[in-house]
């Protein structure tokens, strides 16, 4: 018999679990994910043992499988048209090729809904969600957000990590905590990898703020997870092609504003926006997905809409979030002072490239859960700070146990914090989901942790964004329509924003 061969290209990674028979894998260049399941899966198993740019051999798989040749060379050439096989070793020329294949196709340009980075955590697509489930059984983390530092290069005005200041008199802490360093990351990534890994997001503060962040991506790219990260790109400049041979999944950078100045009034980094606006283009040079961060606060509220074009011109997605929120450490600044006005949330919420609405032009509404946790954080996706905390996601910061101290099985198994959580449902909360306009809610548990210590207080930040949407959607109902010269008209007669210097407010929480 004549072997044949194949390669497994390097923008390529997923994950085979062999319990389930199931298995995922990403085209990191063109930005999409497919699931295999039964003899499907365990033939992708062997394509992923080959490694990047490693050769798979037809009659090794069909002869340790009992499955025909003939069956397994037609299930690779429709690898091939997904682009995660290849007929030939990907030299410098193939991937060059491949690159501008992809960077010519249309990425999403906008994803819907302000559901203030609902898809950084887990199940960001219908596949992955597909995969985590028939896994959840028998794994015990899916994807991890790391926070690898609170330092970073922009002083944003509404951050939300410890330590940030509002004016630049302002004493910053972000630099007190004690980092982890390369080989505890080493052994946390392979603790995660054994427990069921598939992804992991990159973030900060600025992830490139940490000494560490490229052995720290590199090992994430030999372990075969896909990778995102979030960063202000300030520190990319001369990196591209350094991160382009890593292959993220995708890269998301704020943009706050059409406008330069706005942005930069954001950022208090004069040419910030500028220096982001050229790492866009160059990245997507190189065929990397990215993805533009904006948060819709009252400083640049009137340019926003610029965002829009920014992303239709570099081919990006973008979302928006209109969730100003308070910080980490009970600043509440931010919310005070940057957070939309009702009046404002009922234009903006209007678009709909903010607001997720179904067909008929209505929002959408969140179902009410009948039991169990009302959203994922803690269900197989995880967030590590970067003094090694283990937390339900970067919102909730229920501390679990440490990495430094604790292996990640040891922490998550039998946690009595974890438990409680997973156990808790609508009637333990004494507010949410007993009015009508909670259905309108985009729920964050991590909010009202954050407010008050208690899971079960509803959030005023969330109800705030909630009782906005449901005014809108009652109007969309009643048959109101704003078409997108309305709502621009609409932005641009909002009264101006007068600049001021802000400071740091920090209130107790429960109070």
């Amino acid at each position: 018999m004549n072997n044949e061969f194949f390669y497994r290209p390097p923008w390529t990674c997923g994950k085979y679990n062999a319990e389930k028979h199931v298995a995922i894998m990403f085209n990191l260049l063109s930005s999409s994910e497919y699931l295999f399941e039964a003899e499907s899966a365990d033939v992708v198993d062997y394509v992923l043992r080959a490694g990047k740019n490693g050769s798979v051999s037809v009659d090794t798989i069909s002869s340790e499988l009992d499955i025909a040749p003939r069956s397994i060379m037609q299930f690779f050439f429709s690898l091939i048209d997904c682009g995660l096989l290849t007929t030939t070793f990907v030299n410098s020329d193939c991937l060059k090729q491949y690159r501008e294949q992809c960077a010519a196709i249309p990425y999403e340009t906008s994803i819907t809904g302000d559901k203030a980075g609902e898809y950084l955590q887990v199940d960001g697509s219908p596949v992955e969600r597909a995969y985590s489930e028939a896994v959840r059984e028998c794994t015990s983390v899916y994807s991890v957000m790391f926070e690898l530092t609170y330092r970073c290069s922009e002083k944003c005005l509404h951050c939300y990590n410890p330590g940030a200041t509002r004016n630049d008199d302002e004493r910053c802490t972000r630099n007190q905590l004690v980092e982890m360093n390369i080989d505890e990351y080493r052994r946390i990534i392979d603790e995660m990898c054994d427990a069921g890994m598939v992804s992991a997001t990159i973030t900060g503060g600025d992830p490139f703020s940490h000494k560490d962040v490229w052995d720290i991506l590199d090992y994430l790219y030999q372990k075969d997870v896909a990778v995102s990260i979030l960063t202000n790109g300030l520190s990319l400049n001369s990196q591209i092609e350094r991160i382009a041979a890593l292959f993220p999944r995708d890269i998301s950078l704020s943009i706050y504003s059409g406008d330069a100045k706005e942005h930069d009034y954001i950022t208090r980094v004069e040419g910030s926006w500028e220096r982001t606006v050229n790492i866009i283009a160059a990245l997507r040079r190189q065929a990397i997905p990215v993805r533009i961060n904006c948060v819709i606060m009252r400083p640049c509220i009137k340019s926003v809409l610029g965002v829009k074009a920014l992303a239709k011109k570099y081919n990006c997605a973008v979302l928006f979030d209109v969730g100003v929120t308070d910080s980490i450490d009970g600043d509440v600044c931010a919310t005070n002072n940057l957070r939309l006005t009702p009046e404002e949330l009922e234009i903006i919420l209007m678009d709909d490239d903010v607001a997720a609405k179904t067909e008929e032009n209505e929002l959408y509404t969140t179902p009410i859960p009948t039991n169990g946790t009302p959203c994922l954080a803690g269900v197989g996706n995880f967030c590590v700070t970067p003094d090694g905390w283990v937390i339900p996601c970067v919102a909730f910061r229920l501390k679990l146990g440490n990495l430094k101290n604790q292996s990640f099985i040891s922490i998550v198994r039998e946690n009595l914090s974890l438990q409680n959580w997973y156990n808790s449902k609508p009637t333990d909360y004494e507010e949410c989901w007993t009015h009508e306009y909670c259905s309108y809610c985009n729920f964050c548990v991590g909010n009202n942790y954050r407010e008050h210590g208690d899971i079960s207080k509803a959030s005023e930040n969330n109800c705030y964004i909630a009782k906005a949407r449901h005014k809108v959607a009652m109007m969309l109902k009643k048959g109101y329509v704003q078409t997108d010269d309305a709502i621009k008209k609409s932005i641009v007669e909002l009264p101006e924003y007068t600049p001021c210097i802000l400071h740091r407010q920090i209130k107790e929480m429960g109070k």
